[in-house]
């Protein structure tokens, strides 16, 4: 960057020539007060919406866990038998799996391969099964559950309220406990 002459006389003379401008923030418009606070909306926006359905979900799935660990094997007749088919129907596979490597070196390829085919068939049925039936009878079983549940918890407000408010498990006074006789250290050495 260059020098300015010194002797220029913007800088000799003792009167000023010119003068200076104002800077380029005086000329913005003035705020209001408080004009930079905005006022939520009331449409929320993608993120928002977003975001409480993930929370949604995630409520929906821990409840249903806990279903599922309350509740998980129904104690019906239908869903024992459906039980016992699965069981077998995976037995079979497994039984068609070793028929198909042991006839691969006794008997033509052909029959192994129809072995390993049952096999395939009867895993896919496992899975039917389990993922349309057996899930299908648990769900029943859950809601046959969460409705006695809620009956029993109505008929427990009903009968508070008729006790006029009384808690149902509120117990008259105790029974005072029996006194224990002293053990011979006491005897001896007196009740501490």
């Amino acid at each position: 960057m260059s020098q300015r002459n010194p002797m220029n006389e913007r800088y000799t003379s003792d009167k000023r020539t010119g003068t200076t401008r104002k800077s380029a923030a005086s000329a913005k418009p003035k705020t209001k007060a408080a004009g930079t606070v905005t006022m939520g909306t009331s449409k929320k926006t993608p993120q928002q919406r977003k975001a409480e359905q993930k929370e949604a979900r995630k409520k929906e799935q821990e409840r249903q866990r806990e279903l599922d660990r309350k509740y998980y094997k129904p104690d019906t007749e239908r869903y024992k038998k459906l039980k016992r088919i699965w069981w077998v129907s995976l037995a079979g596979a497994v039984v068609c799996t070793l028929l198909s490597w042991l006839l691969r070196e006794v008997q033509p390829t052909w029959l192994a391969f129809v072995c390993l085919f049952g096999a395939y068939a009867l895993i896919i049925f496992a899975f039917y099964l389990d993922f349309s039936k057996i899930r299908k009878e648990r769900r029943a079983y859950q809601e046959r559950m969460i409705a006695l549940e809620e009956a029993e918890a109505k008929k427990e407000r009903k009968e508070q309220a008729r006790m006029g408010g009384r808690i149902k498990d509120e117990a008259p006074d105790p029974e005072p406990e029996p006194e224990k006789k002293p053990s011979l250290k006491q005897k001896l050495f007196g009740k501490k």
